[in-house]
């Protein structure tokens, strides 16, 4: 080879190297800009009944911190450890004089009432401060996982899951309040992804990673367990697929090389899960034992109130053969027609290894995630006690198949054409994919939980089969009775009062059929509570109603 030949083809690869640089640079950017611009948007808008809970938590383990009171940072037997540092975060943004105010351990209405008459300060800022450590907190872990994601799977099909991830509209709604659902989600895929990763490559920054990720998902929420099983199975799948290829090995020898990461990766989690729970340095026995003890109730005795699924009203633990699809089916609802029809070709491109589906180490992190996605599922079925999003963590692995499915189908196209007339024409089948994607979860800012899948029959016949809201609406509520003459002289009945409703409601709660208006909410007509008060309203009209996404969400009568 010739000098000037050696030059040019030099020239050439570091040409192509730097192309790749800058892909994979645009990529990780327009994928953290999608992670983060649809959830941190609007933050103020409504709040979840459950949010004030855990804002009255956060402020419980900021307090004991700052008392050096660690037995007390347990608040809840979910864990719910790392929503609970959000929680301190939001009160250190925005009012970290709290930790010295005396109160000890209180319920939401005395910190509501603290926060509000002695503080001075909205309870909805520290909220909506803590809201956007969840945010970032989300997506720093997600680009984690994007990262392993790009080494297993190549990276337009990486790019691609990603995107689907960011633009999931359920997956956005849960992923911008303060709870449990989308960090445990979040955290899951990376462990499971790393932990893949470290057996291709037995990086031990992998195996650290997976470790640490499983560590906090348990934190998060006691789910977070079935990560164990899941490593498990992937771990004796990756045994089974080398075996043949290792002869020379020992038995003993090839053992121990899958056992003593499954015993460091253990450590790992467990460091973790000790180190950022203070309760677990002075009472770790009674705080695991409070930990599964309401676990296992929460499995056992199910829902407190009725829930409505499938157009019945069912009574706690009256579950029957709904207990089986229960999860199938509100997955089903919740996804958009682009991952449903991504899925399908994975289907395909998997029983035809079909490009990228030939690759072994592709198929291996198909495999691995669908088993995620069943162990989890079926846990999560055993459970008495069903919400939908509780499902959330199999969205994301969905997701990523769902995008390998559709660069499988890409690339079926591309063969099946002629390469110059799909040059850049295979691109703009990816940019109508995402675009898609962001119609369905856009679409319905910032209300993301009132999507329903368009082929299911989409929201006009979702309040025939699901259970409908989770706070979206009860703030519009509030802002039109805000908007009464003399509204700090309206006494009001509303289910959600404490939780959504006081945050952005002026006037005073009062009990049916002592209150001016009644604001009734979509799952309580579906679920017929409390009985007095619809059999009060039958046959009324309400002065107002509210509407989201083609969804009747609110009714607001006016009693007296």
């Amino acid at each position: 080879m010739s000098e000037v030949q050696l030059y040019y083809n030099c020239e050439t690869t570091v040409k192509h190297k730097k192309r790749r640089i800058f892909i994979e640079l645009v990529g990780i950017a327009l994928i953290l800009l999608a992670i983060v611009m649809p959830r941190i948007m609007a933050l103020d808008r409504f709040v979840t009944p459950d949010e004030h809970k855990w804002l009255s938590r956060s402020a419980n383990f900021y307090f004991a911190l700052g008392q050096r009171d660690f037995a007390s940072t347990f608040q809840k037997g979910h864990p719910g450890v790392t929503t609970m540092w959000a929680g301190v975060a939001g009160f250190l943004a925005k009012y970290p004089e709290y930790r010295g105010s005396g109160l000890g351990q209180i319920g939401p209405s005395q910190l509501n009432y603290y926060l509000r008459n002695i503080a001075q300060i909205s309870p909805l800022e520290i909220l909506v401060a803590s809201r956007y450590f969840i945010v970032f907190g989300n997506a720093f872990v997600l680009i984690l996982g994007y990262f392993y994601a790009r080494r297993l799977i190549g990276t337009p099909a990486a790019i691609l899951g990603f995107l689907l991830i960011a633009f999931d509209p359920f997956h956005i709604a849960l992923t911008r309040i303060l709870h449990t659902d989308a960090s445990l989600s979040s955290l899951l895929l990376l462990s499971t992804l790393a932990f893949i990763s470290y057996l291709h490559r037995r990086n031990i920054i992998d195996l650290i990673i997976s470790g640490a990720a499983a560590g906090l998902g348990c934190l998060t929420k006691s789910p977070g367990l079935i990560i164990i099983p899941t490593v498990g199975f992937i771990t004796l799948l990756d045994f089974a697929r080398t075996f043949s290829t290792q002869n020379e090995i020992s038995l003993s020898q090839r053992i121990w090389g899958y056992l003593w990461p499954l015993m460091a990766w253990g450590s790992v989690a467990l460091l973790a899960f000790v180190l950022l729970w203070p309760a677990m340095w002075v009472a770790p026995q009674q705080t695991l034992a409070s930990v599964f003890g309401e676990a296992q109730q929460y499995a056992e005795e199910g829902h407190g109130t009725p829930i409505f699924f499938n157009g019945t009203i069912i009574e706690s633990g009256d579950l029957g053969i709904e207990f089986f699809y229960f999860y199938p089916l509100t997955y089903l609802w919740r996804i958009t027609p682009v991952v449903l029809f991504g899925l399908l070709g994975a289907i395909i491109g998997f029983i035809k290894k079909r490009k990228p589906l030939d690759r072994a180490e592709t198929r291996t992190t198909v495999f691995s995630l669908l088993m995620f996605v069943l162990i989890f599922t079926i846990v999560m079925t055993l459970g008495t006690k069903k919400f939908d999003r509780y499902l959330l963590p199999v969205y994301a692995p969905l997701d990523m198949i769902a995008a390998i499915g559709w660069v499988t189908l890409v690339h079926w196209l591309v063969e099946k054409a002629h390469r110059s007339e799909l040059r850049y024409g295979y691109y703009l089948i990816y940019v109508a994919i995402i675009g898609f994607q962001m119609f369905w979860s856009l679409n319905t800012f910032p209300y993301y939980l009132s999507y329903y899948n368009p082929l299911m029959g989409g929201s006009k016949k979702a309040p025939e089969v699901m259970l409908i809201g989770w706070g979206e609406g009860i703030d519009q509520a509030a802002r039109y009775l805000n908007n009464k003459p003399n509204a700090e002289k309206i006494h009001v009945d509303s289910w959600y009062f404490e939780g959504s409703f006081s945050y952005f409601y002026n006037p005073t709660y009062e009990l049916f059929p002592n209150a001016d208006y009644a604001v009734v909410y979509a799952n309580q007509w579906q679920r017929l509570i409390p009985r007095e008060l619809h059999d009060y309203l039958s046959g009324k009209s309400p002065e107002h109603t509210i509407w989201i996404n083609d969804i009747e969400y609110v009714r607001i009568y006016k009693i007296r």
